[in-house]
This record gives C-alpha cells, structure tokens and sequence, in this order.
C-alpha cells in the first residue's frame, strides 16, 4: 500500500484506495479533521439550496396536516429560517454524534491490539468512515433540482433510508428510516478496511467489529418499535 501523498488525495483515496487512505491517516492524523469539516458544512449548502429551491407555501401546508397529529406544539415554530436551522443542526449533531460513539467504539474494541489507537486517532478515522455522506449531500440536491424542490422535507435527504421510501412524519417508523444510513453498507466497508489496516485482527474479526455497533443499535432500536 502507498500512502497519500497530501490530504486532498487522501479524500480522494477514501474511494479510491480506502487502506490507503487509512494508513496515511495513521501517519498524519491530524488529517483527519479535514473530512470532519466537510462533513458539517456540506448539510449548510445542500439545505441552503433545497430552502431556496421548495415552494414553501407547498411544504408548510403539507407539514401542517401531519405536525398537526404528531407534534402540534411545533405548528407555531413553522417557519423557513427555523426548519433550514433544524434540519442544519440535526445534521451537525447527528454526524458528530455518530463519529464520536464509533470512535469510541473501535478505540474499546481494538483494545486487545498489539498496537491499540488512540481515541482521537479514531475519531480521524471515523471521520473519514462518515464521508461518503458528502456524497449524498450531492445526490439529494441534484435529486432536488430535478423535482423543481418538490420534495417534503423529511424525504429530501439521500443519506437516509427515508430518502428513498419517504414515510411520512405520521407513520411509525418515520423517524428509523430517516436515521438508518442509506450509505450503511459503505461505512461498514470503511470501517473493516481501517481495523485491517491498524491491526493485526482477522478478516472475520474486523468485519465483526465494523458491523456490530450498526446492527445492534438499529436491530434494537427496530425491535422496540415493533413490540411497542
């Protein structure tokens, strides 16, 4: 394996040459920070654009027969500068979040390592495990454009599952599918090419540890649904 030669083409190496890409990280992991930006400025650009693209007046009125029967309190917030806030933030704290329990997770799993990481050399690393979601960033204000914006809010995001089913806010399983990545299988993928790259585990084993936290938290987070 050959690292990258700079940070710009170790992004491009996390679709190029993922080991690559990882072994870089593993020398400069301060690098690290570069995806992480632009995992929490591409949702300041794509729901710019899909609020500058939507028929608003279309858009509250469909939000306000369905916020009617699951969140009335939320009618009198209604407006476009609060939504494009809310849906930026979500996000902002829903990425953050998500590479903070992964970092946190590998760093506990890899433990047992010969040569165990740090916790911030992981979170570089799940950093650069979220940044296909640029990606959908892409792909859902392109699929934007071509609908002329007419696209509910809660359906507009490619990253998500709900991106492609578009369940409505009063459905039940709404919320899981707006949470479950569409890109899920890629991160996983990410995610085993940095635990080979790092350790010296097992193929079988590091894909165990890449998949398990999805599985299990979206495979609980389901079963409560269906049994309540």
């Amino acid at each position: 394996m050959i690292p990258s030669s700079n940070p710009l083409i170790m992004l491009v190496d996390i679709f190029r040459s993922p080991s690559s890409a990882f072994l870089t990280l593993h020398k400069h992991a301060v690098w690290g920070w570069q995806p992480y930006l632009f995992l929490i400025l591409s949702p300041f650009l794509f729901w710019g654009a899909y609020f500058d693209m939507v028929n608003v007046e279309w858009l509250f009125a469909e939000l306000s027969i369905q916020l009617a029967q699951t969140n009335p309190e939320q009618l009198e917030l209604l407006d476009a500068n609060t939504l494009m806030a809310s849906e930026i933030i979500t996000d902002i704290m829903g990425r953050t979040g998500t590479i903070f329990m992964l970092a946190f997770w590998f760093n506990l799993a890899t433990k047992s390592s010969q040569q165990p990481q740090g916790f911030w050399r992981w979170f570089a690393a799940s950093s650069v495990i979220m940044f296909p979601a640029v990606i959908g960033d892409f792909a859902s204000y392109a699929s934007a454009l071509l609908k002329h914006g007419q696209v509910m809010v809660y359906a507009a995001d490619l990253n998500s599952l709900n991106g492609l089913i578009k369940l409505p806010l009063t459905h039940d399983w709404s919320q899981f599918a707006s949470s479950v990545p569409l890109l899920l299988p890629w991160y996983i993928v990410l995610g085993y090419a940095a635990v080979l790259t790092w350790t010296e585990f097992e193929r079988g084993q590091a894909l165990v540890i890449s998949a398990l936290p999805w599985l299990g938290y979206f495979t609980i987070w389901a079963a409560f649904i269906a049994l309540t």
